[in-house]
């Protein structure tokens, strides 16, 4: 394990969900005044929100409440950077191996 992929794939990871998020700014804003398609919000809006299915289950909300909650949204972004710094590192590594047989 290197420490310094490790110490890139983070922010890369960080990056990755920032990136998804201003892309779906960017969409919603060229469909401005009218609204994008819904595919296409989903398709943005579920590849960063799909362990907030998870959290929700673990961090259920009390009665009367419709919406996740505060841990359930934490738990699935460090759930999402995670995932996503993994991705990263073995991009990284898979690079690195590459170019040293080269």
């Amino acid at each position: 394990m290197s420490w310094k992929r490790l110490l890139v794939s983070i922010p890369l990871g960080f990056l990755i969900i920032v990136a998804d998020g201003v892309f779906l700014m960017l969409v919603n804003g060229l469909y401005r005044p009218g609204h994008p398609p819904a595919w296409m919000i989903h398709a943005f809006y579920y590849f960063d929100a799909w362990p907030l299915f998870v959290t929700q289950q673990i961090f259920p909300g009390g009665p009367g409440h419709s919406g996740p909650t505060f841990l359930a949204v934490a738990a699935a972004g460090l759930i999402d950077l995670i995932v996503f710094s993994i991705l990263v590192y073995a991009l990284l590594s898979w690079r690195a191996r590459r170019k040293a047989r080269a």
